[in-house]
């Protein structure tokens, strides 16, 4: 996990390493959204709406493991 600090103009530096294992370049076109207390960044898909399935599924997938750590 890495700390940034957010400009006055709201920007946040990637780390390299994080970019390259996202396989952001220079002019990538991402999607960002906030799911509960996270903000999730990802590169944008030929279709969104698979993307925010995608990551619905993801989050669910999450929810599911917790409840069964708990009991």
């Amino acid at each position: 996990m890495e700390e940034a600090k957010i400009s006055s103009k709201g920007q946040v530096v990637i780390p390299k390493y994080l970019r390259d294992a996202a396989g952001f370049k220079d002019g990538t076109v991402v999607l960002i959204t906030k799911i509960d207390d996270k903000i999730m960044i990802m590169k944008k898909p030929d279709n969104p709406g698979d993307a925010l399935i995608k990551s619905g599924q993801d989050v669910a997938m999450k929810n599911i493991r917790r409840e069964i750590k708990e009991e």
